[in-house]
């Protein structure tokens, strides 16, 4: 028994020892293998981190040991051209419209100071209004000296790189900017110099011109902005990291020549949204001159109106496209919550609108009213304010933005004012935010640059107008020389042609206004001598040929029997003499030469190609304006002439040369021109015997039926002349077009280059538009247009205001014509209700008007009136407030 139980308890004890030991093993199976998992697990971190390291290095800013983000928000402005908010060009981006509409605050009450491209981004570059940064006009003082010297300075990229942001511009600058330097408050400087281009356009890339041809895929204005934009911001996050950037991408879209992307060229075919109410309106008769004098547009211009619509709508894709990549590079970069993104346009458009084809420069809604979006840290998301807000208010708000002071010099204000308060209930009434300094109601529109010549021009047509109010009687108080012209014109004796011994003539100039010249050098009876340069007039007015001379009748120093009469000669055939009109083009040539050495002797043409003017004429304002003028007028005097010309040569391929033993003679029974220099100047020649014929009076006019079949031909349309040397360079921009030679003459065969003519009518501002224009399809195939979007008159001071009681735009022209649109009646602008108006509700608008044309800095250009309920709570709010505190110390004094 003693053996048994020994045995069981040796096997107990082994039986134990065996299962400890397989415990203890499995332990150690276990720790070796929950070793392993971690060492995998330890490697798959470091490698995972290695990898994150490795995006972060091509995505995000600085390296994983030194990245540090901005506390400072970064500022991108995105600026289209002339890009509408009421013909429908916002719908189709729809990228865009998510982006900044569902994730922004939308001002649907934005407006420019002045639907001009030059002028209207100087403002928003400065936030001053064109009468304080003097840039009025696509040309004066647009990137001139002034706004160098004194403007450039303080736009508000200056302040931003002052205070450390990386400031970067990308596009289109201003109009007459031309690329030999970089203005101040930029490092990264991508500008374009001059106008919108699409292609074939050169740069100032950091210092550096390059210029760009037309192959999309490295030229195409609108995808080199969003690639070079997007480089610039990753390089700087990546070694600048804790910097913020500022950003302005001013593309080129949806200004023409409207070139689009090719993968855009089939869209928006039957897209009309550009045919509102005020589309080819034509009842004008209540509105300002240009309208006035605006026709109904026919088919054709239809059609383009549809066309350029289609091509506009193209080009803001690309736009649509850089948004998105600007929005997701943000993502990627993790500073899409860090980042104020502003949408906008220098100004709006018009197509068709009151008949007018295209164009800008109106005071009206469609070219005033601009789309401006913005999102950004703190910002609402799908939300409208309809408060009055202008480009004047973009500098301050970057500035704000970027925790900046804002000038007191600036006229605008900062939206993110609006912005702020329009998160408190208790500031909004209605729609429309009031914040505790109230905001404005009224936003100043001004545009045009008043000149002394148009000063002039107008005060000559109220005396006109005051005169024949008054029955032709002389006033007193009108002007001194006009009144010395119409003694002078109601003399019978003074009326034209002038005549031996006459000393004044009373003339027509193009407008109808009577006007006083001497005789000294249009007496019909003066020697050839007297047409020589040296004493013909000088002076700035330089009427017309047509205006200044009539054919002259018969005169009794005339002797008709002098005339040499040659058997076989027809009355037609005599017109191959020296006519009136070869006199009226002989001393047409003569004034454009002597006004030319007159203006040589002032400024001259070196041998480098340069030109220098006189000390003189440089410092004297007055001098240098007279100067101008002259310029001015010759310029456009010569035009005239070689359209002229144009039209002689289209004419002359058609004619028939009748070749002789003695000459050429030109079929005038066919109404054939023919040119001035296959006349000599003295003599005839008489084909018909062979014979020189000395004309004893060519001057007289001795065949009354001859005066009759002359009066229906217009010699001056005609004929042609030699050009002064200084022009012979010149190439002619304008032709004629006749539609009954169509088929024959290719009116596009005489167009070179790029520059289209010139076709304005009198005081309106005209344009060809022909297939040329546009380089990309759709094309247009129809004959060329002459399109008039402006006239010289076309000045004007505009209050645009909006509040809760009223919405009406108010208008003075330089003319003195008044308009007033009252919007909550008249959306589309139909009508004129200025003689609505009473006189005390019109003063009122004239001097807050005048007032906001003399303002200067914020607090003269943004006076806005409260709200009286919401003025009344705060006042309340106040009271309690300081109840509140006197209590306080109160208690504390008894303490």
């Amino acid at each position: 028994m003693a053996t048994v139980s020994q045995f069981q308890q040796t096997l107990t004890i082994y039986t134990v020892s065996v299962l400890l030991i397989m415990t203890f093993a499995r332990e150690a199976a276990a720790n070796r293998n929950m070793g392993r998992n971690q060492e995998d697990s330890i490697a798959r971190s470091r490698s995972f981190r290695r990898s994150q390291n490795t995006f972060s290095r091509y995505y995000n800013p600085g390296s994983p040991k030194t990245q540090q983000r901005s506390k400072r928000p970064n500022i991108i402005l995105v600026l289209t051209d002339d890009q509408d908010e009421l013909l429908g060009s916002m719908s189709t981006m729809t990228k865009t419209l998510k982006i900044m509409g569902q994730e922004g605050i939308q001002f649907n009450n934005s407006f420019v100071s002045t639907p001009m491209c030059c002028p209207s981004r100087s403002t928003l570059l400065t936030g001053l209004y064109p009468h304080n940064h003097h840039v009025y006009t696509n040309n004066d003082n647009c990137s001139g000296t002034e706004w160098q010297k004194i403007h450039e300075p303080r736009t508000f990229a200056k302040y931003l790189s002052d205070a450390g942001y990386r400031t970067g511009f990308f596009g289109k600058y201003l109009n007459e900017y031309n690329g030999t330097y970089i203005p101040p408050g930029w490092r990264e400087w991508v500008g374009l110099v001059k106008n919108s281009r699409f292609y074939n356009y050169t740069l100032n890339f950091n210092g550096q011109k390059v210029k760009h041809d037309d192959n999309y895929y490295r030229d195409y204005f609108t995808d080199l902005i969003a690639n070079d934009s997007v480089t610039f911001l990753k390089q700087s996050k990546q070694y600048f990291s804790d910097k913020p950037v500022m950003m302005m991408l001013s593309v080129p879209a949806p200004h023409g020549p409207e070139d689009s992307a090719p993968q855009y060229q089939h869209m928006f075919e039957n897209n009309t949204q550009h045919r509102t109410p005020s589309w080819n309106y034509m009842n004008n008769s209540d509105k300002q001159w240009l309208l006035k004098e605006i026709k109904l547009m026919q088919p054709m211009e239809m059609a383009f109106t549809d066309l350029l619509q289609r091509k506009r709508l193209q080009t803001l894709q690309s736009v649509d496209s850089l948004m998105e990549k600007i929005y997701y590079q943000l993502r990627l970069l993790n500073e899409l919550d860090n980042t104020y993104i502003i949408y906008t346009s220098d100004h709006g458009y018009h197509l068709g609108q009151f008949g007018i084809l295209k164009g800008k420069a109106l005071p009206y809604d469609f070219d005033i009213r601009v789309p401006l979006f913005i999102r950004g840290p703190g910002v609402l998301r799908d939300t409208k304010i309809p408060n009055i807000v202008g480009n004047v208010d973009i500098a301050p708000t970057i500035l704000d933005m970027a925790g900046l002071a804002i000038p007191d010099h600036m006229d605008g204000r900062s939206m993110l004012t609006l912005i702020k308060h329009h998160k408190q209930e208790n500031n909004v009434r209605g729609d429309l935010v009031f914040p505790r300094r109230p905001w404005r109601n009224s936003l100043l529109i001004e545009r045009g640059k008043v000149t002394m010549k148009i000063i002039r021009d107008l005060n000559r047509e109220k005396d006109d107008q005051l005169l024949k109010e008054q029955g032709g009687q002389l006033v007193s108080y009108v002007d001194t020389n006009l009144r010395k012209t119409l003694k002078i014109c109601a003399d019978p004796s003074n009326q034209e042609p002038c005549k031996l011994g006459q000393r004044w003539v009373c003339l027509k100039d193009h407008k109808g206004r009577k006007r006083a010249q001497k005789c000294r050098n249009y007496n019909r009876t003066t020697t050839e001598n007297e047409y020589l340069p040296d004493s013909l007039p000088y002076g700035r007015y330089v009427p017309r040929a047509q205006e200044l001379y009539t054919r002259n009748k018969r005169s009794p120093m005339c002797d008709c029997s002098q005339r040499n009469k040659v058997k076989g000669q027809s009355r037609k055939g005599r017109r191959n003499r020296r006519s009136n009109a070869e006199e009226q083009l002989m001393l047409r040539k003569g004034m454009i030469e002597y006004q030319l050495q007159a203006n040589r002797q002032r400024c001259r043409y070196l041998p480098n190609n340069t030109f220098t003017c006189d000390r003189e004429l440089i410092t004297d304002p007055q001098e240098w304006e007279k100067n101008k003028q002259q310029l001015d007028e010759m310029i456009e005097e010569t035009r005239r002439r070689l359209r002229n010309l144009k039209k002689m040569r289209i004419q002359l391929r058609k004619q028939k040369k009748i070749e002789k033993d003695q000459g050429f003679i030109f079929d005038i029974n066919d109404s054939e021109e023919f040119e001035d220099d296959d006349i000599e100047p003295t003599n005839v020649v008489d084909n018909i015997g062979g014979e020189i014929v000395e004309e004893a009076v060519d001057d007289c006019n001795c065949d009354e039926e001859d005066e009759e079949e002359e009066d229906n031909v217009d010699y001056f349309e005609e004929d042609t002349f030699t050009i002064p040397t200084e022009l012979s360079n010149y190439k002619p921009n304008h032709t004629n077009y006749d539609e009954k030679d169509s088929e024959e003459i290719d009116p596009y065969k005489h167009i070179k280059g790029r520059k289209r003519f010139d076709c304005d009518q009198g005081d309106l501002k005209c344009s060809i538009h022909d297939k040329n224009h546009w380089k990309t399809p759709p094309y247009w195939t129809l004959p060329p247009l002459c399109i008039c979007s402006n006239a010289v008159y076309n000045t004007y001071w505009c209050l645009r205001t909006i509040n809760r009681t009223h919405d009406f735009l108010y208008c003075e022209y330089i003319d003195s014509f008044l308009e007033f649109y009252n919007f909550k009646t008249d959306p589309y602008q139909l009508h004129n209700v200025i003689k609505t108006l009473d006189y005390g509700i019109m003063h009122q608008l004239h001097e807050e008007l005048d007032d906001l044309r003399r303002c200067v800095g914020w607090k003269q250009c943004n006076k806005g009136q409260e709200d009286n309920d919401i003025s009344q709570k705060r006042r309340r709010r106040r009271k309690v407030r300081k109840s509140k505190l006197s209590t306080k110390n109160r208690l504390e004094e008894y303490s």
